[in-house]
């Protein structure tokens, strides 16, 4: 399957060794694929910030539709001339149905969950090894039951872990909750729950129609959005 002569392509270009097609323009969405350095890239359209790139890459006999982020796109161009992005079609894209916003929420809560879980595993882990350690100084100290300090060790360290992880697990929500990435992520989350329920009822919001426009609804509603 050739590429169009008149088409416009971009080739893409990642420090990685692979970069993601994504099916929304968010580094949030899951990628449906990545293709390596080198791919060419059919660009069809941009978004409203000409931050993302919408287009397809042929492949196998297959196209693969999806966006990239236009800082690994380079050589942007048409009939062999440079084009700027500002002068591509922009994409009839938008937040603007109840399903769209409805996905970019779970999107959101998916994120919100990996932030949480990272930090919340951390300190639990690294809370319960404290107990543990100061349970087996502990049962060398002040155990009387067991004939040796290797016993008095084992038990103590036991008893530490058992108390740690029993006592971490609630400790830590709080480092947690106060979680940069978290924070953000659940309120980006939170708004997209909000305008979705609007957006069911029928009222009127916003359009959202870029990942840039989520950013600056996500920077208005952080006093709002509890």
């Amino acid at each position: 399957m050739n590429i169009p002569d008149n088409a416009i392509t971009a080739t893409i270009h990642t420090t990685d060794k692979n970069q993601p097609v994504y099916t929304i323009p968010s580094l949030q969405d899951h990628p449906k694929t990545d293709f390596p350095t080198g791919t060419t890239f059919v660009v069809l359209a941009r978004d409203i910030s000409s931050e993302w790139l919408e287009g397809v890459v042929i492949s196998d006999k297959k196209i693969v539709h999806g966006w990239i982020p236009r800082s690994v796109a380079r050589n942007l161009m048409i009939h062999g001339d440079m084009i700027h992005p500002r002068k591509l079609p922009l994409s009839d894209y938008a937040y603007n149905t109840p399903e769209d916003v409805y996905r970019a929420s779970r999107l959101q809560k998916h994120s919100r969950g990996v932030a949480g879980i990272r930090v919340y595993g951390q300190f639990l882990l690294v809370f319960t090894l404290i107990c543990t350690v100061i349970g087996g100084v502990a049962g060398m100290l002040f155990i009387q039951e067991a004939s040796d300090l290797g016993s008095k060790l084992v038990t103590g360290a036991e008893l530490g872990a058992v108390i740690g992880f029993g006592i971490g697990w609630i400790l830590a929500f709080i480092p947690m909750a106060r979680d940069t990435k978290f924070q953000v992520a659940d309120v980006y989350y939170k708004l997209l729950v909000t305008i979705y329920r609007k957006k069911r009822r029928d009222v009127t919001v916003t359009p959202l129609i870029s990942q840039a426009d989520l950013d600056k609804a996500v920077s208005k509603a952080t006093g709002q959005v509890k």
